[in-house]
């Protein structure tokens, strides 16, 4: 059986949407919080995605304001990085520090890492996971 991973944020729907999918289809998951990423654990992802680190960042300051409104000084750095400005250690580092930037949720296996809520991208890649026995009561 798979082992998945969800790193979410509670009150984010699309972390709790991806999570209830996951558990109502009856695939394993350990579900952590996107505060808990370490930066290795980034670079981990970082390297399942064709565009690395940045992948993993909202891709403008309008979405990340919608999940994020309290969140002001991670701002700048989402241009930065999306203009290509920092190299992908300092795109690491300025997700170890500030995880608000990562989009959540993402699921992972660490052969394959889904990054946002897409339904269509969670029914073709958990197609012929092997799931849970599911008894009804």
């Amino acid at each position: 059986m798979d082992k998945w991973v969800l790193y979410g944020k509670s009150g984010n729907p699309a972390s709790d949407i991806a999570k209830a999918w996951l558990k109502n289809n009856g695939i394993p998951s350990e579900n952590y919080s996107i505060f808990q990423l370490t930066r290795e654990e980034i670079a981990r992802l970082a390297n399942l995605l064709p565009g690395g680190a940045k992948d993993l960042v909202y891709p403008n300051t309008f979405s990340f304001s919608l999940i994020n409104p309290q969140k002001k000084t991670e701002k700048e750095y989402i241009h930065q990085i999306h203009k290509g400005e920092l190299t992908e250690d300092e795109i690491i580092g300025i997700l170890g520090t500030y995880p608000a930037l990562v989009i959540s949720p993402i699921i992972t296996d660490y052969k394959t890492v889904l990054v946002g809520y897409n339904l269509e991208k969670m029914v073709s890649t958990f197609r012929y996971v092997k799931v849970k026995d599911i008894t009804m009561a």
